[in-house]
Parts: structure tokens; C-alpha cells; sequence
């Protein structure tokens, strides 16, 4: 048997070796990457509207820090500070308490703007596992009709054919036909 048929022989075999890696290494993943969004974290909807519902809070606090001394337990705030009644607290700590309640509305504005930040993250990075388990799995479809195609072609051919004189990673078994 000539050198070619040796080395398209070899390939063959690396070939079906490496289809039969790649099939047991992608397989699992993509099994995974399928499942439906809800499995993964909760459906998209959901995110959607926590993270609309998340926009609305943050917009909701700055809107209440704006309108709090027209709102009935926090006009006290108002009150307290312009009223003479109370001067008997101490005029820093009463601006020391009407900037702490203004710091609480603002700090949970902020939490609940970055709360719905990462809704949106979680929203995007929950399409592109979609997207790429689409993806896995037609890979995975197309090796599988690979190895159908190879274990057919070996299955006709590899009974007449004689066993290969050598293997791959035995350098000094290669004939050299120079000598």
C-alpha cells in the first residue's frame, strides 16, 4: 500500500477521533445551554418588567425626595425644621436628621437603578446563552451526521483494508524512503 493511502488512512482515523472528542466535550453543553430561560433565571418577561418596575422606583424616589414635605408622615420633616417648638433639639441635629432621611430616598434611588442595570445585564447575557445554545446544538447535529458518515465509511471499507504498518506518535517506525 503506497504512502497516500497510508496517510488518508491516518487522517481518517484522527478525524473520527477528533469528531468523537469534540461530540463528548460539546454535547453536554449544549444540552445545558438549552434549557428554556425560565430554568436558567426566570422568563424574559419577567425580567422586563422587573427591570421597567426597578426604572420606576429609582424615578419614584427622586420624585419623592422633590415632593416629600407635601406628603403626610414626612411633612413633620418640614415642620420640625422650621418650627420653634423644636429648637430644643438642637438646630444641627435636626438638619443632621432632614440630610439623613434625603441620603436613605437618594441611596435607594441609586440601589434600585443599579438593581435594574444588572435586570438588563441578566436580560442580555440570558438571550446570548440562548443564541449560543441554538448554535451548540446544530454544531452538535452536524458532527453527529459526521460520525454516522465515518462509522458507515468504515463500516463498508475498513474490513478489506490491512491494518496501518505504524502509529502516528512512533517517529522511528515511519519508513523513510530517502534511505
Amino acid at each position: 500500500m503506497s504512502l497516500l493511502s497510508e496517510d488518508l488512512l491516518r487522517d481518517f482515523k484522527e478525524q473520527k477521533e477528533m469528531i468523537y472528542k469534540q461530540i463528548e466535550l460539546i454535547d453536554p453543553l449544549g444540552t445545558r445551554l438549552r434549557q428554556p430561560a425560565a430554568v436558567r433565571l426566570v422568563s424574559k418577561g419577567g425580567l422586563i418588567t422587573a427591570e421597567v418596575l426597578c426604572y420606576l422606583l429609582a424615578l419614584g424616589s427622586i420624585a419623592f425626595a422633590v415632593f416629600m414635605q407635601k406628603i403626610y408622615p414626612f411633612y413633620i420633616l418640614a415642620e420640625i425644621r422650621t418650627g420653634k417648638g423644636y429648637s430644643d433639639l438642637g438646630w444641627q441635629n435636626i438638619e443632621y436628621f432632614n440630610l439623613a432621611v434625603y441620603g436613605l430616598v437618594g441611596v435607594s434611588s441609586v440601589l434600585f437603578y443599579i438593581i435594574a442595570r444588572c435586570m438588563r445585564r441578566i436580560r442580555l447575557k440570558n438571550d446570548i446563552l440562548h443564541f449560543a445554545g441554538k448554535q451548540i446544538k446544530e454544531m452538535v447535529a452536524q458532527h453527529l451526521t459526521r460520525k454516522a458518515a465515518i462509522e458507515i465509511i468504515e463500516q463498508r471499507h475498513f474490513v478489506e483494508l490491512p491494518p496501518l504498518r505504524y502509529e502516528v506518535g512512533d517517529v522511528n517506525a515511519v519508513p523513510n524512503p530517502g534511505y
